[in-house]
């Protein structure tokens, strides 16, 4: 109460007789360091950040990601599998009105537009999988071209929403990667609609989605961009990945790029975040590309069909 008050100095103060009393009380140690982050205290902070660690290894808050931000660790190659857990649980009840109605969501739209431009979907339908569903908005974007539709999300309360919609055909429980690795199901289209901002090192994700796609089908993502990195964690607690290497991350395990384009798939704090639409082929394994190679430096094109800002 203090805090959202105004009274830092108030918290910390409060905090600290707190702490001597209770000096083994996680959550605890995680508030204070919040609180003396925002008064710069950044050393303290980064001591009861660590000090949360500690006690709960497990990392439900986050506290790996507040301390990369803060340079006390290095950053994650992912976030913590607890922490996005425990966030999308939480998240789960007002997800679809806080995107829609207030982060000006478009991903799944504009992932749509994208594949509908590349190639219409068969008389039968294609099986579709959807990575980190959430309350299956992508999954409605997509529904009317699917024979079979799949979606896997991390969150029990993700999975609990898009179900209520029933539109998949299947739904799983679980990390993405773990999910896929040794699966033995393909997919004509994989789409991951404002997932890939919570993985930093997506080598092991294209690593398993070799396997999952199949020959001559589609991975279909967005990305928050990356200027001149191949990856970096935003304070907001998200990643954002380069043009560059989303290429290579594709070429180097046997998708090529058939679409790379600027957008904005949200807002944060009002403003449009600068994004990625990507669209990567699987190729059969010896085949050669007969599309030109995108220049390493190339900017990404502009839409064929521009959606409205």
């Amino acid at each position: 109460m203090l805090e959202e008050r105004g009274d830092l100095e108030g918290a910390v103060s409060l905090f600290e007789e707190t702490l001597a009393l209770a000096p083994d009380w996680d959550a605890a140690h995680f508030a204070f360091a919040n609180s003396l982050e925002k008064l710069g205290r950044i050393a303290e902070a980064i001591e009861h950040f660590t000090a949360y660690l500690r006690i709960a290894p497990s990392d439900d808050m986050g506290a790996e990601v507040r301390l990369a931000l803060l340079g006390g660790l290095p950053v994650p190659p992912t976030l913590p599998e607890a922490y996005v857990k425990t966030l999308f649980d939480q998240y789960a009840p007002r997800f679809e009105s806080a995107l829609l109605g207030e982060l000006d969501y478009r991903a799944p739209f504009q992932l749509r537009d994208a594949v509908e431009r590349l190639r219409q979907a068969p008389a039968t339908g294609e099986r579709i999988l959807d990575l980190g569903c959430g309350t299956g908005l992508a999954g409605e974007a997509f529904r009317d071209r699917a024979a079979w539709l799949t979606g896997i999300d991390i969150s029990p309360g993700m999975i609990a929403e898009a179900g209520r919609k029933t539109i998949y055909n299947e739904l799983k429980e679980g990390e993405l990667v773990a999910a896929l690795m040794g699966g033995k199901a393909t997919y004509d289209l994989v789409i991951a609609a404002d997932v890939l901002v919570y993985i930093g090192d997506l080598a092991p994700l294209f690593a398993v989605l070799k396997g999952a796609v199949a020959p001559d089908g589609l991975f279909a993502c967005s990305v928050q961009s990356a200027i001149e990195a191949d990856f970096t964690l935003g304070a907001e607690c998200r990643y954002s990945h380069g043009a560059a290497y989303m290429r290579r991350m594709a070429r180097e395990t046997g998708f090529e790029t058939v679409v790379m384009e600027d957008a904005y798939c949200r807002r944060e704090a009002g403003e449009k975040v600068p994004s990625l639409i990507c669209v990567f082929r699987r190729m059969a394994d010896g085949a050669v590309s007969f599309l030109p190679a995108l220049p390493e430096d190339m900017e990404p094109a502009v839409p064929a069909h521009p959606i409205s800002n």
